[in-house]
Order: structure tokens, then sequence, then C-alpha cells
């Protein structure tokens, strides 16, 4: 049923499946898990590609809530009998959530019951059995001893990581609160609930269970810490999937935050620079740059907007076996050969790796993060001294990196000596290629896209939904770039004390600025992401002046 669905939605294709066959008989697991495994799709792609097949609305149970006047009205037995439960979304619109698209009698017999009609829609078996737990008061999985809630822990640890990795999740939150335990995952950067509410025994087994794995003191809740783990899926093949792990004591017990930092063979990839979507105008000069012997280049942004992707990305454009290649991170994110890497720690932060590097003869120095004057101070003199420097700033543009380090305390003519360039980025989703509609513009569309040459006729595409993208219209995300390149003129201006106004009108006059706008209105007209996801990056301000 599923595997007919899947097909026919193109999740999948027959030769696909015949060769998995064989394989998830070798490894023991169902079909359907290792077909989840190769596409990195989570079971409930396939439960919505039958509920497409069978034209049934889909209902995603996080979102929804149980009807609890009418769940007082129908038998417990027969929710239970027939996996389904009365629910209402946002709108207050009220739905029979169901399982079993194929069962006719159980409706009907909630229907004669109730005297209203309920229309049917199909939700995930798993997530609607835990509803059907929680509400009609079913005996639960635990039996409430602390060795059965550490099984159920050790299980369900094992269900997020495995759905986190194929939702391609960069984060899991574990948030406590005065009910229990609430799951949220990170998926192209915006926040998902993840199940329901976990029952307040089973999420303290949780938290404890993750402490245990990352290194942590479990009998220490009143402070932050920090851990890290690599988790291996049970019955999966491949490396283990680094994990870092923080904690922080809340009002209603600790909350936790995993960031999945990724494994090549978990699915992971790993990228270079032709692959993260930059513009020619960013593309080339970055290159150019990566060429010369000496300066310092910097990826600006906020957090979680791709900087170091696009740093190791940088660095697999160079020639290992003949470059001596140091890096100093927080932490390090990446394993790469043919490179030294260090992690901070307590005895070692980035300005005392940043010495000791210097006596270690490098050619290519990386720099996780520029934080303090001592790390800018170093970094702007080994770029000083003949080596090539990377690092990341946090700034909103480009111009914007040289204020930065002005009031950090470097020195002016420092920053002018040895800046190379600046890429300023941002992630936007990506348009889900199986689903997105293409429109025309309207008129207030058109004048947000500016009025740089563009043909008359563009179109835009917009999001649908489907089971590829699991109704969301988007999958994956891509950068969008912004770069500043110097050259003398541009340098004097930096040197002479230059705000970020007038810097990035002298760049722009002699076109060493691409700006974020310019790649944001290319991307939306190239059909790769929609307006409503660019729309924040399309103003073409100048930057606000230096204070």
């Amino acid at each position: 049923m599923l595997l007919s669905a899947a097909l026919q939605a193109g999740l999948t294709d027959p030769a696909t499946v015949s060769r998995l066959r064989p394989l998830a008989r070798a490894q023991r697991i169902s079909l359907l898990e290792s077909l989840a495994r190769e596409l990195r799709l989570p079971p409930a792609a396939f439960w919505q590609a039958l509920a497409q097949q069978r034209a049934l609305p889909w209902l995603d149970l996080a979102g929804l809530q149980a009807d609890e006047a009418l769940l007082r009205r129908l038998p417990a037995v027969l929710l239970q009998k027939h996996a389904m439960v009365p629910v209402r979304d946002a709108q207050g619109q009220g739905w029979l959530a169901v399982s079993d698209p194929d069962d006719r009698i159980g409706p009907q017999t909630v229907q004669r019951l109730l005297g209203i009609e309920l229309r049917s829609g199909l939700a995930e078996p798993d997530a609607l059995s835990a509803l059907l737990q929680r509400e009609t008061g079913r005996p639960a999985q635990s039996t409430g001893s602390p060795r059965a809630a550490e099984e159920d822990a050790t299980q369900l640890l094992d269900r997020l990581m495995k759905d986190s990795l194929l939702r391609r999740a960069t984060d899991i939150h574990v948030e406590a609160g005065e009910p229990g335990h609430a799951l949220r995952l990170r998926v192209d950067g915006v926040l998902q609930p993840w199940g329901l509410p976990l029952a307040r025994t089973l999420g303290e087994a949780l938290v404890s269970r993750i402490k245990v794995l990352a290194g942590m003191d479990i009998s220490e809740s009143r402070a932050p810490q920090d851990g890290g783990m690599k988790f291996a899926i049970a019955q999966w093949d491949g490396d283990a999937v680094d994990v870092r792990v923080a904690s922080m004591p809340t009002r209603h017990g600790e909350r936790l935050t995993l960031r999945l930092l990724g494994s090549t063979s978990q699915g992971g990839s790993v990228l270079g620079l032709d692959q993260l979507g930059m513009p020619p105008d960013v593309l080339e000069p970055l290159r150019e740059r990566l060429a010369r012997p000496h300066g310092i280049v910097l990826v600006t942004g906020p957090t979680g907007s791709g900087k170091s992707t696009t740093l190791y990305a940088a660095l697999r454009e160079l020639d290992h076996q003949r470059l001596n290649i140091l890096t100093i991170e927080d932490p390090v994110e990446q394993e790469m050969a043919g490179i030294s890497q260090v992690g901070v720690s307590a005895k070692m932060g980035f300005a005392e790796a940043l010495r000791s590097f210097l006596r270690h003869d490098p050619d290519i120095i990386l720099v996780g993060e520029v934080r303090d004057a001592d790390t800018a101070d170093t970094a702007l003199k080994a770029a000083a001294t003949g080596h090539l420097v990377l690092s990341s700033l946090h700034t909103n543009s480009a111009a914007g990196a040289v204020s930065r380090l002005v009031n950090i305390g470097c020195e002016r003519y420092m920053i002018a000596d040895t800046l190379a360039g600046v890429i300023a980025q941002r992630l936007v989703r990506r348009l889900c290629g199986h689903c997105a509609l293409s429109r025309p513009l309207a008129a207030a569309e058109r004048a947000l896209l500016g009025d740089a040459p563009w043909p008359a006729d563009a179109v835009q595409r917009v999001p649908v939904g489907c089971p590829h993208c699991l109704g969301t219209g988007y999958r994956g995300r891509l950068g969008l770039y912004e770069g500043l390149w110097l050259d003398a003129d541009l340098a004097a201006a930096v040197a002479r004390g230059a705000g970020e106004r007038e810097l990035s009108r002298l760049a722009r006059q002699r076109q060493r600025l691409y700006a974020l706008a310019d790649d944001a209105r290319a991307k939306v007209l190239a059909g790769l992401t929609s307006l409503a996801e660019a729309r924040a990056y399309l103003h073409r301000d100048e930057a606000p002046p230096s204070p």
C-alpha cells in the first residue's frame, strides 16, 4: 500500500525498489525503512503520499488538538480498535484522524454516534497511536518503573535521531514545560514540532539519557552544561553522527539543544564552492583571493547563516598536499584529511592558538570566529606577515565588517593593509522541485523586485506542498551572497575613516560590491526560492552611518 503510493507520487522508482529489496533483507530491516534511509525521507512522507493517492486530506497531528468534547461521547474501545481520533485545527475545523484509509466502518460508526459528519483525514499511525494513548487513558508502554522509563527513553532517542536525520534537521530542542517535555526540530531553518509532548517522567528520562551519552553530569541540573557525543542509529550502516549538546535550567526543568553536525555516510554532503550557488560576481573574486599568498578573507552573517559551510568549501579549493593548512575552531564541525584542525578549550582560545600556529610554518590559517580584540589583532598581523587567513565575523553586511573590526579595537591602517574581501550571506529555503508552481508577478511584486533589467514576462514560483517536501513547499536551503572586494582606492578609503555607507557607495561605483539584494532578486526570478522567502533581503538600502 505505502510502496504503491510512493511509486505513484514519484518518491522512488521501480529500479530503486528492486535494488534495495535484497539489501533490506540482508540487513533485516523493512523495505520501507531502507527506502526512507536511501531517499532521506521520514515515514510521514510515505503516509502523505498514500493520502494523496486516496484523495484524503493529510493531517499533521503535531499541529492539531484532540476534540475533548467529542472524545467524551465516543467509546475508547471503538477509537482504539479503528485507530481514529476526533481533532480540531487552528481554525476550529473538526476532523476525524484515521490511520487506515480503507476503513469505512469506524468513521460511519462515529458519524452515527455523534449525529454529525466529520471529514476524515489520514494521519501517521505512530503519531495517532500516541495521541490515543494520551487521550483515552490506555496504559502506555512504560510501567512507570525507572528501568522501564530508561528503556523507553533509549528507544525514543533512537527514533528521534533517526527521524531528525531523515528530515535533514540541524537542531533538536527538548523543552521542559509545565505539562511535560516538548520536542521540536529545526528543518530548513524553521522550527517544527515533533510528535506530542512527552509525559514528565519520560521527558526527564530522555534528558538523562542524552546527558549520559554526552558526558555531562546528570546530578547537576541547576547550571548550564556543554557536552558532545557520537550517535549511531541502530541497524543503520555508516559512521556515527557528531552531536553537540547544551543544557540550560528553566523554571519547569532542564531543556536541551542538540546540534547535529552531520556525517557524510548518514546522508550529509560535502560541498565545494561550485555547489553553494554563489553568483559569478562573488565566486570568481573569492577564488582569486584564495590564490593569493597573504591577506584576510572574512565571511559574515548571523548565527546559522552557513558561514562555516562556506569556509569549509573554501578550504576544499586549496591544495592540501602543497600547502600547510591549520584551523582553530569551536568546535571542529567537519573533519578534513590533510589539514591540522584544533578545537578551542579552556586552556587554549582562538588568540592563543593563532600565536602558536605562527610557529608551525603555516600557509593558510582558518580562524573559526573573530570574537575579540586579541584574536582580531593576531589574525590581522598573521595576514600582514605572509599568511592567508580565513575567518568569520558577525555583521549584517559586507561593508559592516570594517566597522566591526574597528569597534573591536583594530587599527584602520591594519585593516586597509590586510583585508582582501568580505562575503556576507544568508540562508533561505529552496522551493521543492516537485510541486512549486509558476504564476505571473503582480504590480506590487514587480515593484519589490526593483528596476534592474529583467524580462517583462518574468514569473515567480510559489510553494504548494507534496510528499517530497512533507507539505511545506520547500526542501533544503540555498545561500544568498554579497561580496565586497577591496582594491587600492577602497583600502585608502578604509584607512582614512570611511564609514559603511560611504564604503558601500564607493565599492558600488567601482563595481567592487555585489549586493545581497541583487542575488536575492536573481534567485527569485530563477525560481530557486520564493518571493516570500527573499522579501527581507530585496531592499538595497545603504549601510547605516558609523557611530
